[in-house]
């Protein structure tokens, strides 16, 4: 899914807190962080091609399984690992 040629993970079973079995939506990527706004329009301004090199500096990211309830519409993120 991201173009790394990771392996093929088993999706786990989840089970919601009202009892239904919750959908799998699939893998994606999240991202946490980074600089945006006005602090990163500053560092563009500051740094400029490097902006991006500062930007990523505090960005992390991770790879999650989206898990969807039919039933009461829960929201449950798996973690998988970092990117």
């Amino acid at each position: 899914m991201f173009g790394f040629g990771e392996h093929q993970q088993e999706i786990p079973s989840v089970t919601c807190l009202c009892g239904a079995a919750m959908d799998h939506h699939g893998v994606h990527g999240i991202r946490l962080g980074g600089i945006t706004g006005l602090v990163g329009a500053a560092a563009g301004l500051a740094f400029g091609s490097k902006e991006d090199d500062v930007n990523q500096a505090f960005e992390k990211k991770m790879e999650c399984d989206i898990f969807v309830c039919p039933q009461c519409q829960d929201v449950r993120l798996k973690y998988r690992k970092g990117l």
